[in-house]
């Protein structure tokens, strides 16, 4: 008879205890994801003009089909990003946004990471070993992501329905969660590194002989590219393994928002028409990007 008093007696010390931590994750989350959801609008409504005159006309290929890709998978597909963080729900309902979260932050690198492997393609004048090199990576990291997502979503134990309520979706990690994410962040980072690793042999072979041209544009913005991004990648891998639960992947939606954000300026340069005025001096220069 005692059983059902000291269940329930556990439970409130559990929701007692995890519930300002849940308040605190999800103000945590809120700043850094208002930042993040300013800088996709802001830079979206910014570059409109500047997407009508270099995608909207002329051809298509690959590139700017991915590029769209881009471009509004995540602009589109962040607004329910928005009700995760902001709306309070039943938890089932914040499982399963989650879980969106998880499979859009993927789908996002991916995309990202099919733009990056074409520019390389480019940039080595289709070499289709580069191809295979950045694929194999890709599919390698592609299959650490799964794992770490289907791993974090069995790992859910906690089910403090009070929390939800009042305090919106719980947004803390475990330890081993944390794990889980910081492998697949590790992966993305390698294939980024492959990039870099790559532009900058080929910036190496090149020196200043094309020092004006496209080439010499490309090799510039990869480079700021991967410095940029190379330091959210640390962060969020680093907050994953060391930080406290409440601040465990605080940075993931701005590092993803950046992402897209820079691929998408990274495009945008390429067809930059001042830039295709220039003399075509190296032979990846002739192909349609």
């Amino acid at each position: 008879m005692t059983a059902a008093p000291a269940a329930h007696l556990l439970t409130m010390e559990g929701e007692a205890y995890w519930a300002p931590l849940s308040a605190e994750s999800n103000h945590i989350n809120r700043i850094f994801a208002s930042i993040a959801f300013g800088i996709l609008w802001y830079d979206f409504v910014l570059t409109i003009p500047l997407e009508v005159e270099r995608y909207w006309k002329g051809g298509r290929s690959w590139a700017s089909t991915f590029y769209f890709l881009n471009r509004y998978t995540s602009v589109i597909s962040h607004i329910p990003v928005v009700v995760e963080f902001f709306a309070a729900m039943p938890e089932a309902t914040c499982r399963r946004l989650q879980l969106y979260h998880q499979i859009l932050a993927a789908l996002t690198q991916c995309i990202v990471g099919v733009l990056l492997m074409l520019r390389t393609y480019a940039l080595y004048n289709r070499n289709r070993k580069v191809v295979y090199l950045l694929s194999s990576i890709c599919a390698l990291g592609g299959a650490v992501s799964v794992w770490a997502i289907v791993s974090v979503r069995s790992l859910h134990v906690r089910s403090f329905q009070d929390i939800v309520v009042y305090a919106g979706c719980d947004l803390t990690l475990s330890e081993r969660q944390g794990y889980y994410l910081a492998a697949a962040w590790s992966s993305i980072l390698v294939f980024d590194f492959a990039i870099f690793a790559l532009t900058l042999v080929q910036a190496l072979r090149v020196g200043r002989t094309w020092s004006h041209s496209l080439f010499r544009v490309m090799l510039r913005d990869g480079t700021i590219y991967f410095g940029i991004l190379v330091i959210c990648y640390f962060s969020n891998i680093l907050t994953y393994i060391f930080a406290q639960p409440v601040y465990k992947g605080v940075s993931t939606t701005l590092t993803n928002v950046i992402s897209t954000t820079l691929t998408t300026r990274l495009m945008l340069n390429i067809r930059d028409p001042e830039l295709l005025e220039l003399p075509r001096r190296w032979p990846s220069e002739h192909i349609e990007i």
